[in-house]
């Protein structure tokens, strides 16, 4: 099984990049988050953010035990 790390971030707002390296997952499975409506982004111009408190509640609300 593969470890996963996530990397300390200190900001409000995260690019779609940024969230993908927080929490090493890829754009196609961020892209599916906003698709099913599971986690908030905003968009200026073609960038995507997301509020670090969002990616953060969506892992907390997915604990399995």
């Amino acid at each position: 099984m593969q470890k996963t790390t996530t990397t300390p971030v200190a900001k409000l707002w995260l690019s779609n990049a940024e969230a993908q390296k927080y929490l090493g997952m890829s754009s196609s499975f961020f892209k599916r988050l906003r698709q099913n409506g599971r986690l908030r982004y905003y968009k200026v111009g073609t960038s995507v953010f997301y509020k670090k408190t969002d990616i953060d509640r969506l892992v907390e609300s997915s604990r399995v035990i």
